[in-house]
């Protein structure tokens, strides 16, 4: 029986493309980086990290690039093309925004995401997505990311139903683990006809 009242859905990973990803990658390249480790921790959401602080809201862009410019001795004339190469890594995912369009109908529609405040503006700017989502739950306005439990203990007070009725879509298990021990149902996110399927398991029966 389908009791479902709220779809949760990560951004990155799921939404959109791990767009992450592919700017270490392009900026490991286009500033001849030696240090991969390096550059991969300053972006990473481990404790303590400069992308882990920004995604709090606890450093501001500025800041994270300063830190990053200076970490990997780049020539500070350059930051203003990591911010864009950065955020216009990521891509919709193929077939989300129509599947996102028939969920919208039936039930409400949340984003949970340990995100960067001006990537979130400069993303709505391009693929004008946030107009599909009944509300957001963003890492930046709580300073907490999601290998908090208390940010999980935050979206509670927003879905709106009890967390049984409601299913959390991520790309990463350990987040989908976090949000099963507190009575979330949880869909490991692969790619879009892989969810489709996967919603059926919940009485959730999409045509798109």
């Amino acid at each position: 029986m389908n009791n479902i009242k709220t779809i949760i859905f990560d951004l990155g990973g799921v939404y959109f493309t791990p767009g992450s990803f592919l700017a270490i990658e392009k900026i490991r390249e286009i500033y001849d980086i030696k240090n991969e480790k390096l550059l991969r921790e300053i972006f990473s959401d481990k404790p303590n990290s400069e992308g882990n602080l920004l995604r709090k809201g606890l450093m501001t862009i500025d800041e994270f690039e300063d830190k990053l410019f200076s970490k990997l001795e780049i020539n500070k004339k350059e930051k203003k093309h990591t911010r864009y190469i950065w955020f216009g890594s990521y891509c919709i995912h193929y077939g989300i925004e129509d599947l996102i369009k028939v969920l919208k109908k039936k039930y409400r529609l949340l984003i949970f995401s340990g995100n960067v405040r001006e990537r979130i503006e400069y993303l709505d700017k391009k693929c004008d997505f946030l107009k599909y989502f009944d509300d957001t739950v963003f890492s930046f306005d709580y300073q907490k990311n999601k290998n908090d439990i208390e940010f999980y203990e935050e979206l509670i007070k927003h879905i709106e139903c009890e967390p049984s009725e409601a299913i959390l879509i991520d790309d990463e298990k350990k987040n989908i683990k976090i949000a099963r021990s507190l009575g979330f149902k949880g869909i490991h996110y692969y790619y879009t006809e892989k969810l489709v399927e996967d919603l059926k398991n919940y009485g959730i029966i999409v045509d798109i």
